[in-house]
Formats: C-alpha cells, structure tokens, sequence
C-alpha cells in the first residue's frame, strides 16, 4: 500500500471546509455582496428582534429559512446563519433604499418583489414575510 494513502481520509475535512467557503463566497456575489458594499454594519445591535424569513431572494440566490430579518422603524437588519458567513456580512437597510413593492400571486403563494438601490444599481428583493411588507412605509408598499 503507498504511503500516502492513509492520510487521505483526513484531507477530507479541510478539502470540504475550502470548498464550502469557495461556494458559499461564489454565491454571496451575485447580490449580498454588491448590498453589502453600501449597507453593510459591523453587528446587529442585540435589542433588534429576529426572524427567519421562509423565503428570500436576493438578486437570483434563494435565501430560504437561512436569513433572520430584524425589523425596525428605520429599516431592516439582515443576517444568515454562520456557515453561510463568508462574504455574507450583516447588513441594515433602511427602508428609503426600498423601490415599489408589486404583489405576485401564483396558486396559493403571494410573493412580494421589490428593488433594493445601491450605489446607483438596482438589486432585486423578493420575499413572503407579512410582518416585512407591513413594516414598509405606505408609500412604497402600495394596493395589494
């Protein structure tokens, strides 16, 4: 047996753990990432209450059940779980970067898309969560 062979179990780990991070900062590109450059903060203050948001995307990257949204009068705090950290910072977005949000029903599902500005490009925003519309300001929530 060649004398490397019993070591390879144990590359697994560290090979898997650099795959993840590849993967996970691949997908924070297509949209966290350009949402980060402008909204980005260091922490989520501890006094914001959290929630998952069961479905969430963000440009063309489904977040579901992996973002916990904290909702305030001036905006909204984001964040994922840790595994999903890497190129994924907090982020708070106040509700002014927020364009119309249009009502999107198909069979029993109701999603509402929006669009996030940041730094003069548009970012698209879908989400489920009542308690996120209703917290939108009246002005861009608009008729249901």
């Amino acid at each position: 047996m060649h004398p490397v062979v019993p070591w390879l179990p144990l590359l697994f780990l560290p090979v898997f753990g650099a795959f993840w991070c590849l993967v996970v900062f691949m997908i924070s590109r297509m949209g966290w990432s350009r949402l980060a450059g402008a909204y980005a903060v260091a922490d989520v203050p501890a006094t914001v209450n959290r929630q998952l948001l069961s479905y969430l995307r963000i440009g063309p990257v489904k977040y579901n059940n992996a973002v916990r949204a904290g909702i305030t009068p001036q905006g909204v705090w984001l964040t994922t779980w840790k595994i999903f950290y890497i190129g994924h910072p907090p982020l708070f977005i106040p509700w002014a970067a927020f364009g119309p949000v249009q009502v999107e029903t198909f069979l029993w599902a109701t999603t509402y898309a929006s669009h996030i500005d940041c730094q003069g490009e548009s970012v698209s925003f879908r989400f489920t969560s009542k308690q996120l519309l209703e917290a939108l300001p009246a002005s861009i929530r608009g008729a249901e």
